[in-house]
């Protein structure tokens, strides 16, 4: 019975200094983050939405500029009512052609407008793309920290089911009580439990990576690699400044005031005329007693804006109201990002602190613990709880350390977001 105890213990022991994958260099995994995050710029759906939607708005820029069409005209110009056309001597034919012209100044400002609002929609392009980053890191991660958190709970289940063994068998030599037992088999069944959820949430995950990756439901998902702590050096000075250069959003929106602004030049250019220009060819049939000749004809019209109060002028203050409505969406997403910086930093800079804390203290002291409790409770100086609780709150750590260092990328993904470029590849 002694012997068979020393082969539970030295078990174990075994899994107990096999190192923590966490803390070691793994095997090259199938799924990269860099890799997926080209296939998502390069496949997702609602990238190729907004690249389609730039394309539109790319299309309406010559036709801003254009000149209106010019019109063709046939008439019959004082005809008798008795319908004959040698009679009145002012009887003719006609066929004119017409072309509107706006105010000089006019057509390259409604050029630069609709060029300003397809520069605003590419802006959009870049926005979603790093959205699309964002989404797609974020699976990945979580992805990532559940395979990481199945391998450590399988790990200390089967640490658990040996610990129930060797509380089987000192209970079965007196040496034990049965609550003992009892306790590890609920522990047992609890990481059980925890594992089923653990395959249901990477079934989501990579669900959702499929979709973000817009390939088919059906496509196998390999494991991703293991995450290696980066440390990533910066200030909040760098970053602010790199976010009102950067950040799409910010761009679009100052492009959007830049065509506003020139909406409200165009819309004071409506005080002043536009030009039709006509012209037309009458042609008379001869008399019966002389020849007529046929008759050419030129005209200018142009409108009178004689109700500029009603219309030109409430244009004007249309446009302005519009750019003060945008300049203020502009400065409250501007602080929004400058404060998402900011927060973004500060948990940064705290899990960066917790990670570097699991690693190198946490996790490692509580290992020595568990190996001390293991060597007393060989001796009986300790009880089975003792143990028990040891190798829990090793178990407990183990899984904080990895979601921390979750957290991390995360939150360093969600940074990029703010700033608007990707910070580290």
């Amino acid at each position: 019975m002694r012997s068979g105890l020393l082969f539970l213990f030295s078990g174990l022991l075994v899994f107990l200094t096999t190192p923590d994958p966490a803390l070691s260099q793994p095997a090259k995994a199938p799924l990269n983050v860099g890799q997926l995050v080209e296939e998502a710029i390069e496949n997702n759906p609602e990238i190729l939405a907004a690249k389609r939607r730039w394309e539109v708005f790319r299309e309406k820029v010559p036709q801003a500029s254009a000149f209106e069409d010019p019109m063709l005209g046939f008439g019959i110009v004082n005809l008798p009512t008795n319908f004959s056309f040698r009679d009145e001597d002012m009887t003719m034919k006609e066929v004119s052609i017409s072309q509107k012209l706006p105010f000089p100044g006019k057509r390259p400002l409604m050029r630069e407008i609709a060029e300003k609002e397809a520069e605003a929609v590419s802006k959009e392009i870049e926005d979603r793309v790093i959205r699309v980053i964002k989404d797609v890191k974020t699976s990945y991660f979580d992805l990532s920290h559940v395979y990481r958190a199945r391998e450590v709970t399988q790990r200390n289940k089967q640490i658990f089911e040996t610990l129930a063994k060797i509380a089987e068998t000192r209970y079965g030599t007196g040496e034990g009580i049965q609550q003992d037992v009892l306790k590890a088999y609920v522990e047992i069944s609890r990481m059980a439990d925890e594992l089923i959820m653990l395959d249901q949430k990477r079934v989501a995950l990579e669900a959702k990576l499929l979709s973000l990756l817009n390939r088919p439901q059906s496509s196998p998902m390999g494991e991703p690699e293991e995450l290696i702590f980066r440390k990533f050096s910066f200030t909040l000075e760098e970053l602010q400044s790199v976010a009102l250069d950067s950040n799409p959003a910010l761009k679009a929106m100052r492009t959007m005031i830049e065509a506003k602004e020139k909406a409200h030049k165009l819309a004071k250019l409506d005080y002043y005329p536009d030009f039709n220009f006509k012209f037309a060819y009458g042609q008379r049939d001869s008399g019966p007693e002389m020849g007529r000749r046929d008759l050419l004809t030129g005209m200018v019209e142009v409108n009178i804006p004689i109700f500029y109060d009603s219309k030109q002028s409430r244009k004007v203050a249309e446009t302005s109201a519009d750019i003060q409505a945008l300049q203020a969406q502009y400065g409250t997403m501007k602080n929004e990002i400058l404060y998402m910086i900011v927060s973004m930093a500060s948990m940064l800079h705290r899990t960066e602190r917790q990670v570097e804390l699991y690693k190198t203290g946490i996790i490692p002291q509580a290992g020595i613990q568990v190996k001390s409790a293991l060597s007393a409770y060989t001796v009986n100086k300790v009880d089975f709880m003792t143990l028990l609780d040891s190798q829990m709150t090793l178990y407990r750590y183990e899984l904080e350390y990895h979601e921390a260092l979750t957290e991390y990328e995360k939150n360093l993904s969600t940074l990029e977001m703010a700033v608007g470029k990707r910070l580290l590849r």
